[in-house]
């Protein structure tokens, strides 16, 4: 009889493990932050996706909606994983995204990845003149590395008598630019705040 409940004991307790073992989750939370105007940033878009030890295409888990304060959570089955994608998304503000592998990921404790993202803005370099000369500008300060970023390197423009370039920036940052009359002594350095959601003007007259 002893025998029988030592048994028994041992298979509840082997049945008890397994079901734990299966319900395993990867809690996954954060805030998400508007760094254009410090402040929490509701109604984000968090969509995670995973990939598995058999197939490598990013599949979507969930699509989440940040709060009034910017916050999100999610639990993860833990399943046959590899490796599991974050990305956060806002109309009129810039993405961002990270990629974890299991490895970085705790059963125990919460996961939390937090996002700081800017708004979009805009700068307008208007550029204006009698058409017999060349500029060459280029920008010191402002975003890069983004598809719609302007470029980093020097540009030159030639007989220009009234031409807009409109480059893209993180709101409420600077933007500054150095411009090059060739063959004048003009030349100098122009930078604004970018506004939010709107476009700043840099007039260079030459």
């Amino acid at each position: 009889m002893k025998n029988s409940l030592l048994f028994f004991g041992v298979l509840l307790l082997a049945f008890s493990f397994s079901c734990k073992k299966k319900n395993l989750k990867y809690v996954i939370k954060g805030t998400i932050t508007d760094s254009s105007f410090n402040a929490p940033l509701s109604g984000a878009t968090v969509t995670i996706y995973v990939t598995t030890t058999s197939n490598n295409t990013p599949v979507q888990k969930v699509a989440l909606t940040t709060d009034a304060s910017g916050n999100y959570s999610y639990e993860l089955d833990r399943d046959k994983l590899q490796n599991v994608i974050i990305s956060v998304e806002k109309d009129h503000y810039f993405g961002d995204e990270t990629t974890t592998t299991l490895d970085n990921l705790s059963l125990e404790d919460d996961n939390t990845f937090n996002y700081s993202v800017y708004a979009k803005s805009w700068v307008r370099l208007h550029f204006v003149s009698d058409g017999t000369k060349t500029i060459k500008y280029y920008k010191q300060v402002g975003k890069t590395g983004c598809l719609e970023c302007c470029p980093s390197g020097e540009v030159q423009l030639d007989n220009v008598t009234d031409q807009s370039v409109y480059c893209i920036n993180n709101g409420n940052t600077q933007y500054q630019i150095f411009y090059d009359v060739q063959g004048t002594s003009n030349n100098g350095t122009l930078s604004v705040n970018t506004v939010p959601f709107d476009t700043t003007d840099i007039l260079i007259s030459y």
